[in-house]
């Protein structure tokens, strides 16, 4: 059995999902709540309340991405569209299934985005070697880590409170708890620091999963018009 029929067996039927739907000439994707419906591996349907599909701007040549818990753990599936059976059904096939260790390099994408680092504990009861902040930008991002830069040497071995600014239609600032996975100085004013992400909400990866989607369909286009130039 392939990874992806074994993930779509795991599923229980008529499962809440989230999908991130990519629209024809745009490089953003809409993000819907549905429900999975199982049909013979590695088939499947999804069913959307009536009339929020715009069935007509789905860019059925993409892939599809698809994000639910799986035994608490949150992974994700790329698909393609089959068929829009109707305004409120589309017939699937699993391509990939995607676990949360994976997540870094499948979503990850260039990008600079601005970046704080605090201390993770609170303000009410932190010492005045505890209070500090550093500021920096990303260098890349993905749905389960980011690497960055910074001007001022990061904590090493200390998990950071991070506040990372994301370039959503109206502008958002997402909180996430991360733990370093290397902190390396590369001049006498400038580190690099890669991080992993320990606790972000469904709702803040959804949105930077959603951002890389977005910067990776961005570059596709410009890779084709510089092809047809």
């Amino acid at each position: 059995m392939s990874e992806q029929n074994d993930f779509i067996n795991k599923l229980k039927d008529n499962k809440p999902v989230r999908i991130f739907l990519p629209l024809k000439d745009s490089e953003d994707s809409l993000r819907l709540n549905c429900i999975l419906h199982k049909l013979e591996e590695p088939n499947f349907e999804l069913i959307f309340l009536k009339g929020i599909i715009p069935a007509e701007q789905i860019d059925i040549s993409s892939a599809i991405i698809i994000t639910l818990d799986l035994s608490g753990h949150l992974v994700s599936l790329e698909a393609k569209v089959l068929e829009i059976v109707n305004d409120q059904t589309l017939k699937m096939i699993a391509i990939k299934a995607i676990s949360h260790e994976q997540m870094r390099e499948y979503f990850r994408v260039d990008c600079t985005l601005p970046i704080q680092l605090k201390s993770t504990v609170p303000e009410a009861f932190d010492t005045p070697e505890e209070k500090w902040k550093i500021s920096g930008n990303t260098v890349d991002l993905s749905g389960s880590g980011l690497r960055a830069s910074f001007t001022s040497p990061p904590p090493e071995n200390t998990q950071v409170r991070m506040n990372l600014a994301l370039p959503t239609a109206v502008p958002s600032i997402v909180n996430i708890l991360a733990s370093p996975v290397r902190i390396s100085k590369l001049t006498a004013k400038l580190w690099d620091a890669a991080y992993f992400f320990d606790e972000v909400t469904d709702e803040d990866r959804d949105t930077i999963i959603g951002c890389c989607l977005v910067a990776q369909r961005r570059l596709l286009r410009l890779k084709v018009k510089v092809k047809d130039s």
